[in-house]
């Protein structure tokens, strides 16, 4: 492919020389037909030299440009066998002061029909290219090809020989040979964009017209020449001729898109056979009442038994496409259809019913806790069962209904001709014949369904939506243990409003919708609040202000994490910029997720956002979950560590509720800060063990030199009890709510009644 982008010199050359070209075709197209002897003068040695020049644009082409230089390569050798006999010709021509010449072979012709083999091997070799494959029946047509060539080439010279006796064999070849061989030019050109398509690409467009032009030009010559009884130039053949090696020399230095490959399928690969096997059996039947040459014969038996195997062949090629369109749309554990082949006999049924005026039902089935049969006797024991609950359902059926494995445990019923009712009585019919326990191998196994129905055109305007409506029945009666479910539009209202909600959240942090709302910490040995958490809030332009439960389970499922806590961040940092500026000396919290804990780049985010607000980094302090942790320790360790070595405190939230929170703290994630989970706050009043827990987790996290915040703080025992403790830092209802930023600003500037009690006002 020719590079694209500013031109480099040579290039520029190259299009320079082309202007050229096309400044003289047009002054030999005028030549042809003027009777000017000045200008045919000139023209003389242009008309020579043109088809060489081509043949050095191709071959320039080959030499600079990376990919498909042997074709152009090839391609520009042959033309330049052309050119060379072309000049040949026109010199001997005016050795004999420009008198007409015989059509008698010569040297010239070896050059000019050398480049008949060269273009057929060109574009064979740049259709390769194209193609995903060539099959292997085209080498047969190559055969078929050249037999029939013969064939015809001995059947014609004989019929010519009868016409004009006085004509010599070498004649008789020269006056046959070009015309065969510009049809054999033009049906591969037909066949090439037979393959291609309309939309080839300029490169096969400018390649075959030219090859078409030349085939024209050799096609007129060759009339003038059996009227006048030689050669002589002028006229429509220089035209054509001109046309023909400037289309080349375009087609050579085209830029070629990247086009998807196509397939070498098709009528368009059996136009060469068909037609000369038509040819070879219209060659035998004239033998039987004409004297043709037994070799003529004999080639043309050839041709036909080359042609039969070579439809022999495709056949087989139709019949192993067939099979694999068929495997393709089947299932090879149930040998039923697949998801896609379902698709294709879904939609074919749609536009049956849309005809005949009558409804469908699809239903949707899922077996109940497939996933624990396959995790505890293995995938085998499950493929097994799969393909009896496949057999058993298929005899559930009634004739001509459509069973498909859409994947895992899942199956889908077609029902042509079906209302509600009748879907509801398949349905029940199925769930009848999966009641009985399977035995797999030694195995007993028990398997219940859940089964959702759904009717065009009554519940589903389209294929994709009947698909949809069925599976929401389907996870409708899994929820509610029912068995089977017809679509019901209110069911549907939950799905819709999930994605809504999704949508517009992902449309609400683009135009900063999200806020920060504060909730303040205070130490309790000095009753002062010195930090806050920033807790995230929707203000959505409907619903008003939303609570985290509300959206961020759609962010987790949407991926948007990451754009989630990066705005909570800058609010956050910019907030605390602000603090700063007016004297307060607080540090703020902002929890981040598993995204963002798996992210290389986050530390660096972080580090980027502290500095554009001119704050310290032990100004921000990160809050996690051990379940954020478990995901990938190595990766976590990580990121916590390059943030921690930023001077970023690390807190570690939900104390207390994990599995293995002891290992966190000694092991290799950096921790700073523990939060212990409400549930043992809210139990120090009336729970002992509650207590000695709290205390004894205290003491741990002082000697690891850790600081702790006790959450869920909502009354004064459960404070006083925490100081006692001597833990660092409570937070909850008796601190403070979260509120707005202005709210939270009088609250830092708070001095507190008394030692060790927050300000009154947010008690």
């Amino acid at each position: 492919m020719i590079p694209v982008g500013p031109p480099s010199r040579r290039y520029r050359l190259i299009r320079v020389a082309q202007l050229l070209m096309v400044l003289t075709a047009g002054l030999l197209a005028v030549a042809s037909f003027a009777g000017w002897s000045a200008l045919k003068t000139v023209a003389w040695p242009l008309r020579d030299t043109f088809t060489l020049a081509a043949s050095g644009f191709c071959v320039a082409r080959a030499v600079l440009v990376r990919g498909d230089r042997l074709p152009w390569a090839i391609l520009g050798g042959g033309l330049a066998c052309y050119g060379a006999a072309t000049l040949a010709f026109s010199l001997t021509q005016h050795l004999h002061d420009g008198q007409q010449l015989t059509m008698a072979p010569s040297v010239a012709d070896i050059g000019w029909l050398a480049f008949y083999p060269a273009c057929y091997a060109s574009v064979v070799l740049l259709l390769r290219h194209r193609v995903l494959r060539l099959p292997l029946s085209m080498l047969l047509d190559s055969l078929v090809g050249l037999l029939g060539f013969a064939a015809l080439t001995g059947a014609l010279k004989e019929a010519v020989e009868h016409h004009d006796p006085a004509l010599s064999s070498g004649q008789v070849v020269v006056a046959l040979i070009y015309p065969l061989a510009d049809l054999l030019l033009v049906l591969l050109v037909v066949s090439v964009f037979g393959v291609l398509g309309r939309r080839a690409g300029r490169v096969w467009w400018l390649l075959g017209c030219g090859l078409l032009c030349f085939a024209a030009a050799d096609s007129t010559m060759a009339s003038k020449a059996t009227v006048s009884g030689g050669f002589s130039p002028g006229g429509p053949p220089d035209t054509f001729w001109a046309l023909s090696a400037l289309m080349l020399t375009f087609a050579a230095w085209q830029r070629q898109p990247r086009a998807p490959r196509v397939r070498a399928t098709g009528w368009a690969i059996m136009i060469v056979p068909s037609v000369l096997t038509l040819t070879a059996i219209g060659i035998l039947v004239a033998g039987a009442t004409e004297q043709l040459p037994l070799y003529a014969v004999v080639l043309a038996a050839a041709t036909l038994v080359t042609g039969l195997g070579r439809a022999a062949f495709s056949l087989r090629e139709v019949q192993r496409l067939a099979e694999s369109k068929e495997q393709a749309h089947t299932d090879h554990l149930t040998q039923q259809l697949n998801r896609r082949g379902l698709d294709e006999r879904l939609r074919a049924a749609i536009a049956g019913a849309d005809t005949s005026g009558r409804p469908l039902a699809l239903l949707l089935l899922d077996l109940d806790r497939f996933k624990l049969v396959n995790d505890s006797l293995g995938h085998r024991v499950g493929d097994q069962l799969l393909a009896e609950v496949s057999a058993r359902i298929a005899l559930a059926l009634r004739p001509g209904d459509t069973l498909a494995r859409l994947g895992g445990d899942e199956f889908a019923v077609l029902l042509e001709r079906t209302d509600s009712v009748g879907a509801q009585l398949v349905a029940d019919r199925v769930r009848a014949a999966l009641a009985d326990v399977f035995r797999v191998d030694v195995l007993t196994v028990a398997v219940t369904a859940s089964i959702g129905t759904a009717i065009y055109p009554e519940q589903a305007a389209n294929a994709d939506e009947l698909l949809a409506r069925a599976d929401i029945a389907m996870y409708t009666a899994k929820r509610h243990h029912t068995g089977v479910e017809h679509f019901d539009p209110r069911e549907a209202l939950d799905p819709l409003l999930e994605f809504t909600m999704t949508e517009s959240l992902r449309v609400g942090i683009g135009e900063h919708q999200i806020e920060a709302h504060y909730q303040p910490k205070v130490e309790i040995a000095t009753g002062r609040v010195r930090s806050v958490e920033a807790l995230a809030r929707w203000r959505h332009p409907e619903r008003g202000l939303l609570t985290p439960a509300s959206f961020v389970p759609l962010a987790e499922h949407a991926g948007l994490m990451s754009s989630l806590t990066n705005a909570v961040l800058e609010r956050a940092c910019t907030q605390l910029a602000y603090w700063r500026e007016i004297g307060l000396d607080v540090t703020a919290a902002v929890n981040i997720s598993a995204t963002d804990l798996l992210d290389a780049a986050f530390p660096d985010h972080v580090e980027g956002l502290l500095a554009r607000h001119g704050l310290a980094a032990d100004a921000l302090e990160l809050e996690l979950t051990e379940t954020t942790l478990m995901l990938d320790r190595t990766r976590a360790a990580a990121v916590l560590r390059q943030l921690h070595d930023q001077g970023v405190r690390i807190a570690l939230d939900d104390y207390g509720t994990g599995y293995s929170t002891l290992g966190y703290l000694g092991g290799d994630f950096p921790v700073d800060v523990l939060k212990l989970d409400r549930s043992f706050v809210s139990r120090l009043e009336c729970d002992d063990v509650a207590r000695k827990i709290v205390s004894s987790t205290i003491d741990l996290a002082h000697q690891l030199g850790l600081r702790v915040v006790a959450e869920g703080v909502e009354t004064g025992r459960a404070l006083d009890l925490l100081r006692e403790f001597g833990c660092d830092l409570a937070q909850g209802f008796l601190i403070g709510e979260p509120s707005p930023a202005v709210d939270i600003t009088a609250l830092l500037s708070a001095v507190p009644g008394r030692a060790g009690e927050p300000p009154a006002a947010h008690r």
